[in-house]
């Protein structure tokens, strides 16, 4: 613990009829000049330099819309996510209780590797690249791209009853 400093006001001798629950009490308060927005630069650097991470998101993100792309593959990866769940649930039994069904287990674990690697390939492949699309494209201020279909473009047609812009041919 540090020394007291006899000099110090909160511990002179005339101030000792005054309780106090902390030396807090004894400070001296700061005065109104301090606690009003001062416009030099080193105050307002010092102020938005963080003590940890990046700070607060200046420019927040857009939403990005799910596409008809990312839906289907979100799903897909659901459906991963939960076989290899009731694979996981279908070891933990079986394990418990053994039985003529104990030879399957190895089986099942190469099953639930193989769905858990499914799900986290389409996390970090597809999914993210579709997701990356349709953020590009919200950034650029258009439609996020459609899916790749079976549905052509149809060119349309001037009903005969249009007449041409004066500069067409």
């Amino acid at each position: 613990m540090a020394t007291r400093s006899p000099y110090n006001d909160r511990y002179k001798v005339d101030q000792k009829g005054k309780t106090r629950r902390s030396a807090s009490a004894s400070k001296p308060k700061r005065g109104i000049a301090d606690l009003t927005p001062s416009d030099s630069p080193k105050k307002k650097a010092a102020a938005k330099k963080p003590w940890w991470g990046r700070g607060p998101a200046t420019n927040p993100v857009a939403v990005v819309e799910p596409t008809p792309k990312m839906k289907q593959l979100r799903k897909l990866w659901w459906v991963l996510w939960g076989v290899s769940l009731l694979i996981a649930l279908v070891i933990v039994l079986v394990g418990q209780k053994g039985g003529p069904y104990e030879a399957y287990v190895s089986l099942a674990w190469g099953l639930w590797a193989a769905s858990m690697a499914g799900a986290f390939y389409l996390e970090f492949g597809p999914i993210r690249k579709a997701r990356i699309e349709a953020m590009e494209a919200a950034r650029k201020g258009g439609k996020p791209p459609k899916p790749d279909g079976d549905k052509k473009a149809v060119p349309a047609v001037k009903d005969a009853g249009d007449r041409p812009a004066p500069g067409d041919k």
